[in-house]
């Protein structure tokens, strides 16, 4: 039994003499012949173990109790949508009126001129018209307004310019001829066809056929209708009278169709498509189209407001 023994111990001595070899080279790394990459070193991770060092706060932002009030910035106060609207409407009136006063002073500068033209007609002045109220124009204006009973102040206002442009008219105007008569002349030429450019009974235009009836009555007129809109003087349709022009505004700008009023609203005029017809004031047509009238007849009378 001891000899077992002894060979038993001895047999497990081999066999861990013989297994060590194997263990050391089993233990060693795989070596190859290919170059192989350093390897990489990647910095450690900060562990939520490892303390963070606290950034400390810039000094000018302390503790509540030693840190000086910051005075608040008011934003401007934004105009309400209503006020701003006002004053963009105040803007936009003074500029309106700024406006009106330019017109308002430009045609009286015009209206002088013209009173300044008629009180030379009528041998009041020799004054060439300029427009600008002169101590001379005063003066004429003052002995016109003497002569005719109107208050002498040496104003222009509308009585006085009224009756100036009146009495200036009654000595350049047309004399003796009635409006009946020019109406009765206008009436014979009924039917003639309209041609453009046209002045004798072949064919007429409207200012042609206008200029022939009253040269047929002993009277002259302009030969274009813009040009027989400055005769005489202003009438509204109200104070029309037989004899009186009528213009209106078709085919240009301005006084581009003339006619001769006749009473009761109508007037003859040579019409592009019907030739010399009669036609009234209240159609349509005419209607949109009026311009003005002109008193070209003396014995038409004066024009009162």
């Amino acid at each position: 039994m001891k000899m077992k023994k002894k060979l038993a111990s001895v047999l497990t001595v081999i066999m861990l003499a013989c297994s060590l070899p194997w263990q050391a080279q089993a233990a060693a790394p795989i070596v190859s012949n290919k170059p192989h990459k350093a390897p990489v070193a990647t910095p450690p991770a900060v562990s939520e173990a490892q303390p963070v060092k606290a950034v400390p706060e810039p000094a000018a932002v302390k503790a509540d109790t030693a840190a000086k009030p910051v005075a608040e910035v008011k934003a401007p106060k934004q105009a309400k949508p209503e006020k701003k609207a006002k004053k963009t409407a105040k803007k936009k009136s003074k500029k309106t009126k700024e406006k009106q006063s330019k017109v308002q002073v430009q045609q009286s500068n015009w209206r002088l001129k013209v009173a300044q033209q008629k009180l030379q007609v009528l041998g009041f002045s020799d004054e060439r018209p300029s427009g600008r109220m002169t101590e001379a124009t005063s003066t004429a204006l003052k002995s016109f307004q003497k002569q005719h009973k109107l208050k002498a102040d040496g104003e222009l206002n509308d009585a006085t310019y009224q009756k100036l442009t009146w009495e200036a008219f009654a000595k350049e105007g047309i004399p003796k001829v009635k409006g009946k008569e020019i109406v009765s002349r206008a009436a014979k030429y009924k039917g003639v066809p309209y041609v453009f450019g046209g002045t004798t009974t072949k064919g007429f235009d409207c200012s042609g056929y206008v200029q022939y009836v009253f040269k047929d009555c002993k009277a002259k007129l302009p030969r274009l209708a813009d040009e027989q809109a400055l005769q005489g003087i202003f009438v509204t349709q109200k104070q029309l009278r037989p004899g009186d022009l009528v213009f209106f505004t078709t085919y240009a700008a301005g006084a581009s169709h003339v006619g001769i009023y006749a009473g009761d609203g109508q007037f003859w005029s040579a019409s592009s498509s019907k030739g010399v017809i009669l036609s009234s004031l209240k159609d349509d047509y005419w209607k949109q189209r009026y311009y003005g009238a002109r008193r070209v007849l003396i014995t038409n009378g004066e024009v009162y407001k």
